[in-house]
């Protein structure tokens, strides 16, 4: 009997550890969504650049405001659902944003005449994938693996 409440105990540490690191995963991905296009856009080669006209410019900073009110929503969602007693579906919307944000990227290459490189600037490769997908494609998948570690804590309990 010892043994088992042994073992309960060891199993309920570790759910409460994969749900841990699945929300921390989940807040990263958060976080890299609402601080990250700032870097990358809010400067003189995008949003600022002198190929960008008014329209694109407006474009641009409709797409870096908008992931940052997507990365604060998605962290709120995290703090309103309680570690304590956390409501699986807000921890679900948070991980969905950063999904849903960065994921359609990949569906743009299929656009004929788009291209994830600035025109007049050297492509940016890193792991022979664009840099820029690269970026965005890891923001996704780190919230998609806060999720699947918070439901595998859940199906374990």
């Amino acid at each position: 009997m010892i043994g088992g409440r042994r073992v309960r105990r060891l199993t309920r540490t570790r759910n409460r550890r994969l749900a841990r690191w699945g929300r921390r995963l989940i807040a990263g991905s958060a976080v890299a969504s609402a601080t990250l296009p700032w870097l990358a856009d809010w400067n003189h080669s995008h949003t600022f650049g002198p190929e960008y006209g008014p329209h694109a410019r407006w474009h641009g900073t409709s797409e870096v405001v908008g992931a940052t009110a997507e990365g604060l929503l998605a962290l709120w969602l995290l703090r309103a659902a309680d570690e304590h007693r956390p409501d699986e579906r807000l921890l679900t919307a948070a991980a969905l944003l950063p999904i849903a944000r960065w994921a359609p990227f990949n569906l743009t290459l299929l656009v004929p005449g788009t291209s994830p490189y600035d025109q007049h600037r050297i492509p940016q490769r890193v792991l022979g994938m664009p840099a820029a997908l690269l970026s965005q494609d890891l923001i996704a998948a780190t919230a998609a693996a806060g999720l699947i570690l918070r439901r595998l804590a859940r199906e374990r309990a």
